[in-house]
């Protein structure tokens, strides 16, 4: 998944959070013996959702000199970001404080605006689920209403909005093939919703597990 002579300072890693944190810090031990646990020049964080404000917190930390040796990683796990928190750290992971690199993880590579994800190396781990969303939402759309409520409660539970995205997205998918346009419209402006830093996940699932599909 990544190069230890060839390390570039900013990734965007679209798979499963705790799958693909494990291998990043299998990879970071084996290439340069830095842990995670107890190591100053490790920042880790999770953000259901990452803001302007936790986007200036990072900027001022990256700026910080290391501690222990010559690397600063910032390790984030995120469900969703702004478009402003984007917009404000295009020049950081652009121009990074030399030895600064940064792992950015979440479900879903759809968060990023195309102006940050110029500056970053996207990969799609193994663990992406993207096929077994559609497979969910196969399943999902002839449900009863009450049937879908109870199946997206795992959703709610887990407050992951990229994961979220993804499921709609899918549902969308297997509903334009069947023409239920009405349905899909909906459900895309509810996807809209998702964007909103305050939006409520818990609203917005409940919404589509009450439509007429």
């Amino acid at each position: 998944m990544f190069s230890k002579d060839s390390l570039h300072h900013a990734y965007f890693i679209e798979g499963e959070k705790t799958v693909v944190l494990a291998e990043l810090e299998a990879f970071l031990m084996d290439a340069f013996k830095i842990s995670r646990q107890g190591n100053p020049d490790v920042h880790f964080a999770h953000h259901e959702s990452f803001g302007i404000d936790e986007g200036r917190g990072l900027q001022e930390m990256q700026s910080l000199r290391p501690v222990m040796g010559d690397k600063k990683i910032f390790i984030l796990t995120i469900g969703s970001i702004t478009s402003e928190a984007q917009n404000s750290l295009l020049k950081v992971f652009e121009e990074p404080t030399p030895g600064t690199h940064f792992f950015v993880i979440s479900s879903s590579q759809r968060i990023l605006l195309p102006t940050l994800r110029s500056r970053m190396v996207v990969v799609t781990h193994a663990s992406a689920a993207k096929s077994d969303m559609k497979g969910e939402a196969r399943k999902f759309i002839p449900m009863s209403p009450k049937s879908r409520l109870e199946f997206v409660a795992p959703f709610i539970e887990e407050k992951d909005k990229a994961k979220v995205e993804n499921f709609l997205q899918a549902v969308v998918g297997e509903l334009h093939k069947e023409g239920k346009m009405e349905a899909v419209r909906e459900i895309l402006s509810l996807i809209k919703y998702l964007k909103d830093r305050s939006s409520s996940l818990k609203l917005i699932l409940e919404r589509t597990a009450l439509l007429d599909l």
